[in-house]
């Protein structure tokens, strides 16, 4: 579909909105270095992080059958949070998100965070009058987001051949994909420019979704 043609923007939030890469690498070395593991660049983490998020884990030393999942999961959710009190929004985003508001395309939030601390960021952030809807996760497992997709579908008046998302990872245009979206993905996020080359159109720059045309 021409860009011209759009009548929703589904946007991810971390990575995406959320310019949080860095601090989710520093949260994982927190968890490395307790275990006396490696700790990895940030390079090394965005050639290698992807979902689901448990063999991830397990790719940089991480063994489930010692390892409690869900203890796992908590430590990242309670590190990240204490170091997320410095995160910013993308370099930029909100004149994009202006600028879309302004061409009348509804714009919306699915994200794999749970959807209380993502509302509670919106509203740190004074973004949340931008989006006419939002769906988070309901656990703090980072999974079920094409699940979620589609309970937005049901929710929100968005038809998918209408509707463009824009994402960060590979996982963002597979779940675009299964909503049946357009999709754009955003090379300063949490995979690199080169793994998301594989799907899609990459934009280096939030900017560039104005220039499209929108």
């Amino acid at each position: 579909m021409n860009d011209m043609e759009y009548k929703n923007v589904v946007w991810d939030w971390n990575g995406t909105l959320l310019d949080d890469v860095k601090i989710s690498v520093d949260t994982i070395n927190v968890m490395l270095e307790r275990k006396h593991l490696g700790k990895l660049t940030v390079e090394e983490y965005r050639s290698i992080f992807g979902f689901p998020v448990k063999p991830y884990y397990e790719s940089i030393g991480f063994d489930f059958t010692r390892d409690d999942w869900e203890a796992v999961s908590r430590d990242f959710v309670n590190i990240y949070n204490d170091l997320a009190k410095d995160v910013e929004l993308t370099p930029g985003i909100i004149p994009v998100l202006e600028g879309i508001k302004k061409k009348g395309i509804r714009q919306y939030i699915l994200s794999a965070l749970k959807e209380d601390l993502l509302t509670g960021m919106l509203e740190r952030f004074g973004i949340r009058e931008y989006f006419g809807g939002v769906c988070g996760s309901n656990n703090i497992y980072a999974d079920g987001k094409v699940a979620r997709g589609e309970e937005m579908l049901r929710m929100f008046p968005i038809v998918p051949g209408e509707t463009v998302m824009v994402g960060d990872t590979l996982h963002d245009a597979e779940v675009a994909e299964a909503l049946g979206f357009d999709c754009r993905l955003y090379a300063g996020g949490h995979n690199s420019a080169e793994r998301l080359a594989e799907k899609g159109i990459v934009l280096q720059r939030m900017e560039r979704l104005l220039s499209e045309g929108w």
